[in-house]
């Protein structure tokens, strides 16, 4: 006998997961990474750098009030004098470029809580731009919901593309304090960036000992054709003289 999703066993009375439900789970995470891999790919092309470099940092929490984003956007303006403007994608909310001419990151309006696009390895983002954006947020949520605001975040997320183009997604849950959590997602921010940035520079370090390695095989070849060369070189010369 079928119950919903599921199918009752007679014979202990346990309700066990049928197939249909296994197979919307699969359609749901289909779903999911195929969303993420568009606004990857328009953020990518907005921040001139390939899907696989995108990161998504999440600040998961309730936001009752999309002014709270245009309140952010006028304090970066006003205060940090970073320049700002609506950038069009499919970022599953309000996209809006945020930067100078050298570094620049999106930030993209939730219901669900502030989401900051930025380049995996760009330094000037991760140790400047980032965390100025999230204490400024912090700092606006404070302000315009008072002392009581004490949920603040709730869950940091972050999501990449891996090698393959799948969905790499980790969670940090808050560390349940008001006055650390502005610190605490900093340094997970920092933290998680830092880890891209090392994995980075293992895969450069990799491909440049690869590209030395190959380099010394072509010289090598190259060292054992020019004494042959050289040889015919003195060949034809000793013959034109014969004939001369």
């Amino acid at each position: 006998m079928r119950v919903d999703a599921g199918r009752i066993d007679r014979r202990s009375s346990r309700t066990t997961i049928a197939p249909v439900e296994n197979k919307w789970r699969e359609v749901l995470v289909d779903y999911r990474e195929k969303a993420f891999k568009e606004k990857f790919a328009d953020a990518a092309a907005q921040l001139g750098v390939s899907s696989e470099q995108i990161v998504s940092l999440k600040v998961r929490e309730n936001v009752g009030a999309y002014h709270e984003y245009q309140e952010l956007l006028g304090v970066l303006g006003r205060e940090a004098r970073i320049d700002h403007a609506p950038v069009p994608g499919n970022f599953q909310g309000k996209g809006h470029l945020v930067g100078d001419t050298k570094t620049k990151i999106i930030i993209v309006e939730h219901e669900t809580g502030l989401e900051i696009l930025y380049v995996a390895g760009s330094i000037a983002s991760i140790v400047g731009l980032v965390p100025l954006v999230l204490q400024c947020w912090r700092a606006v949520r404070g302000h315009l919901r008072g002392s009581r605001h004490h949920d603040f975040p709730a869950t940091v997320e972050t999501r990449r593309l891996d090698s393959g183009g799948h969905l790499v997604e980790e969670r940090n849950h808050g560390m349940g304090l008001p006055w650390s959590d502005s610190f605490d997602i900093v340094n997970r921010a920092l933290l998680s960036a830092a880890e891209d940035i090392d994995g980075e520079m293992q895969h450069l370090k990799s491909a440049v000992a690869d590209l030395v390695e190959r380099v010394d095989a072509i010289e090598k070849r190259c060292a054992k054709k020019k004494p042959r060369k050289a040889a015919k070189t003195r060949t034809k010369k000793a013959k034109k003289k014969s004939k001369a």
